[in-house]
């Protein structure tokens, strides 16, 4: 006879393993103070005798705004000061992202985030949210009242940061950043706890690369010479076990000849190049060799600014998609095309892409999961996802909300094609390299796209698009002591 769980009294709960859980900051070994276009690369040393908890870990760095001019930062917050995040181990590259911030601004952030995780935005990474802004002043002024129909919870669902939201002008002024690292090894898609004393007497090195200012949001002046960024941590959470789990620990390492194996998923970024005046088919090569790739994400924009050089600060460039008339677009690897029937956009007769969209964005979900989940995909809607005719172009850019006038949204259009065969549960299934193998022979992997003109014109400017390879990555830790990675 089965007897339900509520009335079983023979099951209880195991026995937990002896442990403690201990907070402590790691600092950089090569400054205290940092900034941007100058000293702009922070390196962060992280070892200790203990496992590291990725999922419990963040990295806390406060930005120090010595320009003279008020700051509102964009979609990605503390991420977008971000351009490039390296994890090395004794000079040995493990992961390496580019355009870090281009990726968490308009791509992952966008699809993962919600209104509700706004609210928590707001506090720790610079975000507006129910009309308040961050630590600046006039960027918490009232909305305008005929906004008031358009609104839930008092806000458009992602309105774009006044000039002063993050910094007021004030020299001195400042804002502490709080956010965890997208990465394989030591970010949020880490399952495992990283056994820390494993390791031999190199650590693990986190490199970050500070992005222009130019790019981190909008100025209220010129381009300020830079931004000082200090009192960076990278706050680990340690699980401290006794002598008897680690003994365990290497016990395993030595019956699977000497390495002990932990994977994640890491994120390679390749660019291409629309050339002005482009119609039909290109295709951009996405030359990355790798056992598995699970997705394939990319964003493209203008990089020409009404204005000159400079302009792009009174813009939002990061978050920014651009539809650039794609009718249709498919990844083609040697003779097969992902998927083989082309994802459907647009047809070019359609100034206001929004209403061809449904496809494309049933496609991106695949790439974060599945189709059915009742919370969509991320902040996307109707009133921030492609919406505006002009095909990558900087005019189109989302600008500040000014105080007390009616908001602005961010302008969202990401764009993705799934390439995990295996998907029981969303993801792969548990089963590694469920993706397409790229590492084992020389066969080209392109993106290709149909570049529409119908109505809308073609391309009026070059466009740039962001590409990032969605992998598995294997971690090896060696009997010696080494991290290495399979790709």
């Amino acid at each position: 006879m089965s007897i339900p769980n509520s009335i079983d009294y023979t099951s209880i709960l195991p026995m937990a393993v002896e442990s403690r859980v201990r907070r402590r900051g790691f600092v950089p070994s090569n400054g205290a103070s940092f900034v941007s276009g100058q000293n702009n690369i922070i390196e962060i040393p992280v070892s200790a005798s203990a496992f590291l908890d990725t999922r419990h870990s963040f990295l806390r760095m406060n930005l120090l705004n010595t320009s003279g001019q008020s700051l509102g930062v964009d979609f990605g917050g503390g991420a977008g000061i971000v351009n490039r995040l390296r994890i090395l181990q004794g000079g040995t590259v493990l992961s390496d992202c580019r355009e870090y911030g281009r990726l968490m601004s308009s791509i992952i952030l966008p699809c993962q985030s919600t209104e509700d995780s706004l609210a928590t935005r707001s506090i720790k990474d610079g975000q507006r949210y129910g009309n308040a802004g961050g630590a600046g002043g006039a960027g918490g002024a009232a909305m305008a009242v005929a906004l008031a129909a358009e609104t839930s919870g008092a806000a458009v669902n992602t309105p774009t940061n006044a000039v002063d939201a993050t910094c007021a002008a004030a020299a001195g002024s400042n804002y502490t950043f709080s956010i965890p690292l997208m990465n394989g090894l030591l970010g949020t898609t880490q399952d495992k706890l990283v056994p820390l004393f494993l390791l031999n007497s190199a650590p693990i090195v986190i490199e970050i690369t500070l992005a222009r200012a130019e790019d981190i949001g909008i100025w209220s002046g010129a381009v300020p010479n830079g931004y000082t960024i200090n009192n960076v941590r990278y706050m680990a959470s340690l699980v401290e076990t006794g002598p008897a789990v680690e003994d365990q620990i290497r016990m395993v390492q030595q019956a699977s000849d000497g390495r002990l194996v932990l994977n994640g998923v890491d994120y390679t970024h390749q660019t291409g190049n629309i050339p002005a005046g482009t119609s039909g088919r290109i295709n951009l090569p996405i030359p990355v060799r790798k056992k598995s790739i699970k997705s394939v994400l990319f964003v493209g924009t203008s990089q020409t600014y009404l204005g000159g050089a400079g302009a792009q600060i009174n813009k939002f460039n990061l978050s920014f998609g651009g539809h650039m008339n794609i009718g249709e677009y498919q990844l083609s690897f040697g003779s097969r095309r992902i998927p083989e029937i082309p994802i459907k956009f647009g047809d070019g007769t359609q100034a206001d892409y929004s209403v061809l969209k449904s496809q494309y964005l049933e496609e991106l979900a695949k790439c974060f999961g599945d189709t059915k989940s009742a919370h969509g995909l991320g902040i996307m809607s109707r009133i921030n996802n492609s919406i505006f005719s002009a095909a990558g172009a900087t005019a189109s850019m989302a600008v500040a909300s000014a105080a007390g006038a009616a908001m602005v949204p961010y302008r969202f259009c990401p764009f993705g094609i799934d390439c995990e065969a295996f998907q029981p549960d969303g993801k792969g299934g548990g089963a590694l390299e469920s993706g397409i193998d790229t590492a084992s022979s020389s066969t080209p992997l392109q993106l290709v796209l149909d570049i529409e003109i119908g109505n809308v014109g073609p391309i009026n400017t070059p466009a740039v698009v962001d590409m990032y390879v969605v992998h598995d990555s294997l971690y090896f830790i060696d009997s010696v002591g080494n991290l290495r990675v399979a790709l």
